[in-house]
């Protein structure tokens, strides 16, 4: 994509809401084998400690604004991006685009019962999804998850296995994978799952999800962002006054 800028070192296309859905949809079904990964300001900081993450966000066909802390940044030191693009703001637009375009989907992340409930879930909205597993697997058994993925044919890979585990697993196995679209999703089957709630509009506009997740799961989230934003809005402001 011609659309690239640069956010402390890492690749991130300026993609709006409307973009990344009809890029989305075109790489499902173009017959190549494309990647999607969203960037946030948890993302930023383990890439910083990670180069093996942050080469694969650069070399991704695609990584989006998946948090408001990178819109921010990104306005702060020149690259501005035009919105956030995080999978809530545009899913419901996605889902019909999905159901009209017949769009084949296999799920692959968190626990038995959530994939599952997950998968109940879209399906009731009408997705066409073939199949789902866990994402709690051995390395001995990947080569099994691969041959289940690939005799069902989907054109979408939606991998929730935790950042970075999930871009790492999906560039590895990406030349395997007999699916147009490997996307990275992170946590979302616990929402779709209805395990976690969906934040209110008003939250993620003003970019506070974190906070209402934190709530809701405060030992899986509240340490990330309690340590994690400060140690983020730190390297932006080194940046922007290390190159001023």
């Amino acid at each position: 994509m011609n659309n690239s800028k640069s956010l402390l070192g890492i690749k991130i296309n300026a993609v709006n809401r409307t973009d990344i859905v009809r890029i989305l949809i075109d790489y499902s079904k173009e017959g190549c084998k494309r990647t999607a990964f969203y960037l946030n300001a948890h993302c930023v900081n383990l890439a910083y400690a990670d180069p093996e993450y942050k080469d694969i966000l650069n070399r991704s066909d695609l990584v989006y604004a998946g948090g408001m802390g990178v819109v921010w940044a990104s306005r702060f030191l020149g690259e501005t991006l035009p919105e956030r693009v995080n999978i809530l703001d545009f899913f419901d637009v996605l889902v019909g685009e999905l159901k009209a375009n017949h769009t084949k989907i296999f799920l692959l992340g968190g626990t038995q019962e959530v994939v599952k409930q997950a998968e109940a879930s879209l399906k009731n909205r009408g997705l066409d999804v073939l199949g789902s597993r866990s994402g709690f697997f051995s390395e001995a058994q990947e080569d099994d998850v691969i041959r289940e993925i690939n005799a069902l044919k989907p054109d979408i890979l939606m991998a929730g296995l935790g950042v970075p585990n999930q871009e790492k697993w999906i560039w590895r196995h990406r030349q395997e994978l007999d699916v147009n679209l490997c996307w990275a999703v992170g946590g979302v089957f616990d929402l779709i799952a209805g395990r976690l709630k969906w934040a209110p509009a008003w939250m993620r506009r003003s970019g506070l999800e974190w906070l209402y997740l934190s709530f809701q799961s405060p030992k899986r989230f509240l340490k990330r962002y309690l340590f994690g934003n400060p140690l983020f809005i730190y390297r932006v402001f080194r940046a922007k006054f290390t190159r001023s």
